[in-house]
């Protein structure tokens, strides 16, 4: 028996990890689950990407698992690509901020300014948006190690941030679908 599934595979030109599963079943239907990834990709997105469920019979497979999967892989392929430029672009830009801050503080130190009462007071408009802006990497961070239930109750009320109503609900319906997702492919 000769199969051309791996000629196929590295015909999408996308290096990377391949996981696949593949259940059959007594009608000779067949399951199959696949995550992609890229080695060393430096980010946590891989863990937040969902993986591809496909199902239908052997002669379905054979006839379409190529053509569906090439086009979500090549984009899954270009994301991890960009997160890696992204990072190493991050990394580059703290080198050179820190080294500038390391030539500011070692200017010699100056009088420093006594406060007086005619001094306003700090803009709580900016601090509300720094709390929330803090809450958001916060969240994020958690999100990019899937931990979910814990971003989930950092989500700031519409209480406190009305106008933020629709960003903040459509970021916890995101957050209750990835949790939902991971337990479903754990219980795979």
């Amino acid at each position: 028996m000769t199969t051309n599934f791996f000629q196929n595979i590295i015909n999408l030109n996308v290096p990377g990890h391949w996981n696949l599963s593949i259940t059959t079943d007594e009608q000779g239907k067949i399951k199959i689950i696949g995550m992609y990834n890229v080695p060393k990709n430096g980010s946590q997105a891989s863990k937040i990407v969902p993986p591809f469920v496909m199902g239908g019979t052997a002669e379905e497979m054979d006839s379409q698992f190529f053509d569906t999967i090439e086009k979500p892989v090549q984009e899954t392929a270009g994301f991890f690509n960009n997160m890696e430029d992204y990072r190493k672009g991050l990394e580059k830009a703290k080198a050179t901020a820190n080294a500038k801050t390391a030539t500011t503080t070692a200017k010699p130190a100056t009088a420093t300014a006594t406060k007086t009462p005619d001094q306003e007071m700090p803009d709580l408009k900016a601090e509300k948006k720094k709390a929330y802006d803090t809450a958001l990497k916060t969240i994020s961070d958690l999100q990019a190690d899937c931990k979910y239930e814990e971003a989930i109750a950092l989500i700031p009320t519409t209480a406190e941030y009305p106008e933020k109503e629709n960003e903040l609900k459509n970021l916890r319906n995101d957050l209750n679908r990835k949790k939902e997702q991971m337990a479903q492919f754990r219980l795979l």
